[in-house]
């Protein structure tokens, strides 16, 4: 499968970025990003992971150092494998101060302030976690329940490109 688009440059990007990488999931993170207003973004499968794993499908202005070490992340590691483990959204109001332990060092190479990530999960299983879609702004970010819950609603769409 050929995976070469202009976020995910074949010569920067390790091999498992490379096969898992679905341009599909990348334009529809494209338009999520754009729509929201953000800069950065991601989406992670649990399949084709294994367990107690995510994987990196899509990417959106990440350098290569991030989607390199965000190809496969273990549930309740980073932001992504917390909220996988939590299966709830998390809001860091600034990735590059923030302290919490939940947003690993390496994703400030991000250069996202204000950061939230949000589980999509099964429409015929609400207990069955499908992705998990990253949103970073330029800007601190409070994010407030309502704002979450819009983005966690429109992640959902995903699963048309899926």
């Amino acid at each position: 499968m050929s995976t070469r688009s202009p976020h995910m440059n074949a010569v920067a990007l390790n091999e498992t970025v490379l096969q898992n990488a679905r341009p599909e999931a990348e334009a529809w993170l494209a338009e999520f990003v754009v729509r929201h207003g953000g800069f950065v973004g991601s989406v992670h499968l649990s399949e084709p992971a294994e367990e107690g794993e995510i994987v990196l499908v899509a990417a959106h202005n990440l350098p290569p150092a991030v989607v390199n070490g965000a190809a496969v992340v273990v549930i309740g590691k980073g932001m992504a494998g917390v909220t996988a483990e939590r299966r709830a959204p998390i809001g860091i109001t600034d990735l590059q101060t923030d302290t919490s332990g939940v947003a690993r060092l390496p994703a400030r190479a991000s250069q996202a302030k204000g950061s939230v990530t949000l589980p999509v999960f099964a429409p015929d299983d609400p207990a069955r976690l499908l992705a998990v879609i990253g949103l970073g702004f330029a800007e601190r970010r409070e994010f407030t329940a309502e704002e979450t819950a819009k983005y966690t609603e429109d992640a959902t769409t995903v699963l048309t490109v899926l």
